[in-house]
């Protein structure tokens, strides 16, 4: 499975997705039409599941998947949790399915789901302290 590395903390993802989950979660309930799972725990949606989306929160990982159509190849998502080790200023590691080939291609259309989504929410990333930068 290919990841990629994000500045973003994993609370800022876990707060922007929550929005989200919100979002879909009032647009599917308002709409009524085809599949609707929605979770809540503690106060907090744990899972929003329509025909279209699909959003997962875990203590430490959440998942964001979208199908934008019926086919297959379409699919895209990530899974994302918080970085243990400190050799980069990066604070999370996202993961994601990509067909053979175009590995390339679904990093930059997450990238830039993920720049959209933070810069629409006012959120900056922040880097975290990084020992290999310390000791540089």
């Amino acid at each position: 499975m290919p990841t990629t590395r994000s500045l973003f903390s994993f609370e800022q993802f876990e707060q922007v997705l929550q929005k989200l989950a919100h979002t879909i979660a009032i647009e599917a309930v308002t709409n009524l039409r085809g599949d609707i799972r929605i979770v809540v725990h503690s106060g907090q949606l744990s899972q929003v599941e329509t025909d279209k989306h699909s959003i997962y929160f875990y203590a430490n990982h959440a998942s964001y998947h979208e199908r934008p159509s019926n086919k297959y190849e379409d699919w895209w998502g990530f899974d994302v949790e918080e970085k243990l080790y400190t050799t980069s200023a990066h604070s999370t590691k996202i993961s994601f399915n990509a067909y053979q080939g175009k590995e390339k291609e679904t990093e930059e259309k997450i990238t830039k789901f993920i720049e959209k989504l933070m810069a629409e929410a006012s959120i900056k990333a922040v880097p975290r302290f990084s020992l290999a930068e310390h000791f540089a």
